[in-house]
């Protein structure tokens, strides 16, 4: 039977803390890593094929798929972060005429979130490629929230991530 001290020995440093960690989206404006309030480290699914012999049921391993990435961003008085997210989207199809990109030139090829340790030295880096901002997501007003500050959340798809630390 494992003990406290042979549990203890696993949690070298103390663990991750959820709250250290960094984004960078370089379309999202310069404030970004600071105002990203918000942020989870991308699942990774495998879909599954499902075999039928003889009563059975053999499951293979089908295609891996991923999720939206979603983000949380505290909001300030210039904007920023939601501004430069607007753009992005304005360039990809503009709201007034619906004309769009010709190219895959919104496509961002890197954008990153960072587990940091409490000495701010990263443990693992995630990378995601062909990302784009789906869904950009209402701010909520109302006279009863006074102690607050205005917050978004923002739904990224893209093609694929990678683990490159």
């Amino acid at each position: 039977m494992a003990t406290i001290d042979q549990f203890k020995a696993q949690l070298i440093g103390g663990g991750p803390r959820a709250n250290r960690f960094k984004v960078f989206i370089p379309r999202a404006g310069n404030k970004i890593e600071f105002l990203c309030k918000a942020a989870n480290i991308p699942a990774g699914t495998l879909g599954e094929v499902v075999v039928p012999f003889r009563g059975h049921n053999l499951k293979l391993a089908g295609e891996r798929t991923f999720e939206d990435w979603q983000i949380t961003v505290i909001n300030d008085v210039e904007f920023s972060v939601r501004s430069g997210l607007e753009a992005w989207q304005e360039e990809i199809q503009a709201m007034d005429s619906g004309e769009g990109s010709t190219s895959t030139d919104y496509l961002i090829s890197r954008a990153f979130v960072e587990q940091l340790n409490k000495d701010d030295s990263v443990l693992a880096r995630y990378e995601f490629f062909n990302m784009f901002p789906k869904n950009i997501g209402a701010i909520e007003l109302s006279y009863d929230t006074v102690d607050a500050l205005e917050e978004f959340t923002v739904d990224f798809t893209f093609s694929h991530w990678e683990r490159v630390q």
